[in-house]
């Protein structure tokens, strides 16, 4: 099917494409902005500030240090046990109060836990956010690195959020192995490879998204509107695109000044000579065949007399006269 075609039935279904048209434009619009308040459309993006810190879960005899320290090879477990702490209970209050937040003012999630279903989203996605995720190495294996990702509603609450997750989880390691009692040896030591630094990002959808999906639904009503079309043109069993006779006959027919070539390129043969069946001559194997005309007998042929020569017998029938 040709473009023109697809146009052409388009357009006698102008008012249903048209209500397409309008359709695919409120949801793109709808997906960029949203109805705050009546005739007023805010913008879906916004503005936070976000910052990153990276802690280092090490062993009383400093990995970094000794080439094969005792309890490094258990180091990537109580990174993902403590990342998953972080964002829960006694540690997440340390972090909160270390950032001057109450703990139900902080939303917090763990990518190092398995969720069953669909991740959990903030209230208000303006507010404050910490995420934890523990770095792996090529093969799958954990290193006993956490990451923190920190949001707030701008870049210093952001970094001063990020500083906090590195102090609260030194302080409640710290308070828990004074009141075990836990010796200084073989306790784990908890640093942050580098100070957090906050900066501004653009969170929400985008005006080329809004646009792609308008864009997107109208195609696809277009491509319904045809389809639908088709279905009930076959079950009332007319044809789609008829044609009108004289479409037909205009496409086969030669124009006027096609006629006048045929006609000059045509030459009459002349008039059929019409012999009388009693004038046609038998010849010698029993074919009957018209007298040569006038104008073709030679000038010292003479006519046949009538009667003077009778018909001989043949093979097949006949009696001498």
């Amino acid at each position: 099917m040709d473009t023109v075609t697809i146009l052409r039935r388009l357009w006698r279904f102008r008012l249903l494409v048209a209500s397409a048209a309008l359709f695919a434009i409120v949801v793109g619009c709808l997906v960029v902005y949203r109805y705050s308040a009546p005739l007023k459309l805010e913008s879906r993006k916004y503005v936070v500030g976000v910052a990153t810190a990276r802690i280092l879960v090490d062993t009383p005899a400093s990995q970094v240090v000794d080439v094969a320290p005792k309890g490094s090879d258990q180091l990537g477990g109580r990174a993902t046990l403590l990342a998953n702490l972080m964002v829960d209970g006694e540690i997440k209050s340390a972090i909160a109060k270390k950032a001057g937040l109450a703990p139900n003012k902080l939303f917090s999630q763990s990518d190092a836990a398995p969720v069953d279903g669909a991740p959990a989203k903030p209230a208000n996605p303006r507010g404050y956010a910490l995420g934890t995720k523990v770095l792996t190495t090529n093969g799958g294996d954990a290193l006993p690195i956490i990451e923190v990702d920190a949001q707030g509603p701008d870049a210093a609450s952001a970094q001063r959020l990020a500083n906090a997750a590195v102090a609260g989880l030194r302080e409640y390691l710290d308070s828990k192995a004074a009141v075990e009692q836990v010796p200084d040896a073989q306790r784990l030591r908890i640093s942050g490879l580098s100070q957090a630094e906050g900066h501004l990002a653009v969170r929400g959808p985008r005006l080329l998204i809004g646009v792609v999906v308008a864009i997107f639904l109208f195609g696809f009503s277009c491509i319904a509107i045809l389809l639908i079309a088709g279905l009930i043109s076959a079950l009332r069993g007319t044809p789609q695109t008829a044609r009108p006779p004289e479409d037909l006959f205009a496409e086969t027919a030669p124009a006027d000044d096609e006629w006048s070539t045929l006609e000059a390129d045509w030459e009459p043969l002349g008039e059929a000579a019409l012999v009388p069946a009693e004038a046609v001559e038998s010849n010698g194997n029993g074919n009957g065949s018209a007298p040569a005309a006038a104008g073709d007998q030679p000038e010292a042929a003479e006519a046949p007399v009538a009667g003077s020569a009778k018909r001989s017998a043949s093979w097949w029938g006949g009696r001498p006269g």
